[in-house]
């Protein structure tokens, strides 16, 4: 349990008001924590950053937050140097409620945003114009691509992490949108599930090279 201490409440560092998305932010609680925890230190240990029982001995922590909606997502937000996080986790109670696998394939996806320095987006995709819902795609294929290859990192079959990616796709578009989806964004997870295909069933999928953000380093 000590191992998961570093996990400080994201919520009480932005005001016992904070939103994201326009969703309430909460302090997580202890089993969140550790189910939390025990998905994260292997995939911190993948992409080469500190292990949580390394972060608890040292000034740098990892933020987490339970959003409160059932609806199933999962957010990040780069490092701060005050206080010093090497990044903040914001998870939903409904993702909470996922299955392990697909849990662990959402919060690779969000490594991968953060590892690769995406720029954050705003969830009003609908709006905007081709080429930035294209940037933005880009971004979401480049994030899934990279956590396929850090999932096959993982001791779980190869096969059961693509799987698991595949899941997490189709659950979050139909949980989040539901009948409403638009056909551009259809479209857009569909060829998000494609390509997750694609690199699942290749064995050219690597991690590239380390790639530590100095937002992950305060």
């Amino acid at each position: 349990m000590r191992a998961y201490l570093s996990i400080i409440a994201a919520a009480l560092l932005f005001g016992g008001c904070a939103t994201i998305h326009g969703y309430p932010v909460r302090e997580s609680r202890g089993p969140e924590n550790r189910r939390v925890g025990e998905i994260l230190d292997p995939l911190l240990a993948a992409v080469e950053l500190p292990s949580l029982r390394a972060m608890g001995a040292s000034r740098c922590k990892l933020g987490f937050a339970v959003v409160r909606t059932a609806r199933v997502n999962v957010w990040s937000t780069p490092g701060t140097a005050a206080p010093c996080l090497y990044f903040s986790l914001f998870v939903t109670e409904g993702a909470l409620r996922a299955p392990t696998d697909e849990l662990t394939a959402m919060i690779a996806h969000e490594l991968g945003h953060l590892m690769l320095q995406h720029t954050p987006q705003s969830q009003r995709q609908s709006a905007v114009s081709h080429e930035a819902w294209r940037a933005i795609q880009a971004q979401e294929l480049e994030a899934d691509r990279f956590a396929v290859a850090l999932l096959k990192q993982l001791p779980q079959s190869s096969n059961a992490a693509c799987d698991a990616m595949g899941r997490f796709l189709r659950r979050g578009a139909a949980d989040w949108y539901g009948d409403t989806i638009s056909a551009r964004l259809e479209a857009a997870v569909a060829e998000r599930v494609e390509s997750a295909d694609t690199a699942c069933a290749s064995a050219d999928v690597s991690l590239p090279r380390r790639v530590t953000p100095v937002s992950l380093v305060p």
